[in-house]
């Protein structure tokens, strides 16, 4: 049966992985619109959306909040990790997964909803783009795997802190695809064919590098529905999550484009 992973205190989580900041940052700059501070301190519960830039960017922006987050006076909160369920099964991701975020397996969805409303859980942080962050250009916004996160926000009655960042696209390198290689694609991964019929660009991790300059850039967006009126139909329902997570993906776009002045 599938867990929801365990609510950790954020120096507790900051103790377990302080020794890898000097290895992988020289320099982290954030911008907060309101202020990181004003955030916490305002808002019990709040859903962390996060840019992914390339396979591995999850693990400098978690890194980066982390340590940004205590910094703004956030060592009451404890936070909660929704990865993808591919994550599990790469040997380094899972070994990070169980040995700092006490992750064995990928929670349900009604799982984190209910841990998230009713539990301990402050914050919940995932990565919209998902998987897609494989095909296509690093330097955009992917299209999301799924508006669910929109809905985990409704439930606990929490605003969604949306995060870009820059700095981590070094850590991969694109590679070609060319189309006799799609049936080879398909037997691997055959959600990436039909993104990679019309971007043939598959980025794959090809190193861990120290990040001269990492820089995250967020800002807090109020979802427009209540979770009262969320259709009981699926279809529609859907469609009303996606309505939302298009307005949050649109603001990542944004503010991915003033990322120079941060």
């Amino acid at each position: 049966m599938s867990t929801v992973g365990v609510a950790l205190p954020l120096p507790t989580l900051y103790r377990r992985v302080q020794w890898a900041y000097p290895l992988l940052f020289e320099e982290i700059v954030f911008k907060s619109e309101p202020p990181l501070r004003t955030i916490l301190q305002n808002h019990p519960k709040v859903v962390h959306a996060i840019s992914h830039a390339g396979t591995l960017g999850w693990i400098p922006a978690i890194l980066a909040l982390l340590k940004i987050a205590l910094m703004e006076g956030g060592k009451n909160r404890k936070a909660l990790g929704v990865f993808h369920r591919g994550l599990y099964k790469v040997t380094l991701s899972r070994w990070i997964l169980r040995s700092v975020f006490q992750s064995t397996e990928p929670p349900t969805f009604a799982k984190v909803i209910t841990a998230f409303k009713e539990g301990p859980i402050t914050d919940v942080a995932l990565f919209p783009e998902g998987d897609n962050c494989v095909v296509g250009d690093v330097h955009e916004i992917r299209p999301f795997r799924s508006p669910k996160f929109i809905e985990l926000a409704l439930a606990a009655q929490a605003p969604i802190l949306v995060t870009v960042h820059r700095g981590s696209e070094e850590w991969g390198k694109d590679f070609y695809i060319p189309s006799w290689m799609l049936r080879w694609v398909a037997r691997w991964q055959p959600s990436y064919v039909r993104p990679l019929m019309k971007n043939p660009i598959l980025n794959l991790p090809t190193r861990l590098t120290r990040i001269p300059k990492f820089s995250l850039h967020s800002a807090l967006y109020f979802p427009r529905l209540a979770y009262e009126e969320l259709s009981s139909r699926p279809r529609e329902r859907w469609f009303q999550l996606q309505s939302e997570a298009q307005q949050v993906k649109r603001l990542m776009e944004a503010l991915l484009q003033e990322m120079p002045y941060v």
